[in-house]
């Protein structure tokens, strides 16, 4: 089998994986159970042992021809990985705990693992990853609309609840969101009837995600989707004026249908505002940075993976996340692990900005929910931050272009 042919299962195994994630497993999940196995065994078939032994080695750095990001990222991968693991083992905090904070770490550093191993195909291999990550958030928006009985009547009347594994916390519900109408409506204008009836499916599930986005009255979330769409219609405009105007009064349409559920929707965005605010994220901060500033190894190394954190955002109880990584990393790596994310972060910027200029539907699908996870949401803690960073980095790579018609 050549590359390109193993890179092409890799992604198949990858798509597997995410379909699994959405429709059996949760963003944030307790315990492992079989779905989290068979989960975490597509991910290492997908990611291989080499690579890994590779990058963890430090063998990775003695390879030439590897792009700008690459030596950068695998740097901060090890200072990320092994000072805190070192600093939480010297404190003796529970491996259990130890164990939740790396497998996050690892999820982060998806691109480090896999963007090498997926570039021999990476036209099919971004659009497999692109299709796992719509399927995995419609998947986890359904799951949600069952739990909330297919409540869409509550829409805009009153806020309906997360449920207890948090599923349209997961960044693939917002993926879905923006992309599945952003290619659904490119593709009713071309092709023949079974590509319009895909495109009509592609709608629906990206409605239905938005819908339950709005349901459950993500601010955030629902803000970044408006911004997306806003942006795309701009550009839309100057390439396919007529589709534009198909489109704005296909939505002009949906007010005048649910004039109630819009209005009351946009009211308990406003409301939550007024009584949630910042939902203590300017107090959880100033948590992170005291315990950050308890000693001059704390403030240099952190508190180390496994750590916990009176949190005031959940009422004072220790835990062992925050809910913005700024805070996460300082807390627990310090300002040296904070400037290793920063390297990191700051090296993957340029491919996310190059892919909003090649393809803006797929860029603003890909960094709304970025923005969300890595700016003020706990989601960058979960696998489909990781790969959304995958996508966008293969895809800017090889200037790859999803269809928008």
């Amino acid at each position: 089998m050549g590359e390109g042919g193993a890179a092409l299962w890799r992604a198949a195994g990858l798509f597997l994986a995410l379909v699994f994630y959405g429709l059996l497993s949760a963003p944030a999940p307790a315990e492992i159970r079989p779905a989290e196995g068979m989960i975490g065994a597509l991910l290492v078939l997908g990611v291989g042992l080499r690579r890994p032994l590779s990058v963890v080695t430090g063998q990775t750095l003695l390879e030439g021809g590897s792009p700008p990001w690459e030596a950068p990222a695998v740097l901060a991968l090890a200072v990320l990985l092994w000072c805190p693991l070192m600093r939480g083992v010297w404190l003796d905090w529970a491996p259990g705990d130890m164990v939740r904070d790396v497998v996050p770490l690892l999820y982060l550093f998806l691109p480090v693992l896999l963007v090498p191993l997926l570039r021999a195909a990476p036209d099919r291999a971004a659009g497999l990853l692109a299709g796992g990550l719509a399927v995995a958030g419609v998947g986890f928006a359904l799951r949600w609309w069952k739990q909330a009985d297919w409540g869409f009547g509550a829409v805009g009347v009153r806020a309906m609840a997360d449920g207890g594994v948090y599923l349209l916390n997961a960044p693939s519900v917002l993926f879905a969101a923006i992309a599945l109408p952003a290619f659904g409506g490119g593709m009713l204008t071309h092709g023949g009837w079974l590509r319009r009836v895909a495109g009509v499916a592609a709608i629906l599930g990206g409605l239905l995600c938005l819908v339950a986005l709005a349901g459950a009255v993500h601010r955030m979330a629902l803000g970044l989707a408006a911004m997306a769409f806003a942006a795309l219609g701009l550009w839309w405009l100057r390439r396919a004026p007529l589709a534009v105007l198909g489109a704005g009064g296909m939505a002009l349409l949906l007010v005048a249908l649910f004039p109630d559920a819009l209005l009351g929707a946009l009211g308990q965005v406003a409301e939550k505002t007024r009584l949630a605010g910042a939902n203590a994220r300017w107090e959880e901060a100033e948590a992170a940075l005291g315990q950050a500033l308890s000693s001059p190894a704390a403030f240099l190394f952190g508190q180390g993976w496994g750590a916990l954190l009176a949190n005031p955002a959940v009422g004072g109880w220790r835990v062992s996340y925050t809910h913005t990584l700024v805070t996460y990393a300082l807390a627990k790596t310090g300002v040296v692990g904070l400037c290793a994310l920063i390297a990191y972060l700051g090296g993957l910027a340029p491919r996310v900005l190059a892919l909003l200029r090649s393809e803006p539907a797929l860029g603003w699908a890909v960094s709304a929910p970025l923005m969300m996870a890595l700016g003020v949401h706990t989601s960058f803690k979960y696998l489909d931050t990781g790969l959304l960073l995958t996508l966008a980095v293969l895809a800017a790579e090889r200037g790859k272009q999803l269809p928008v018609r």
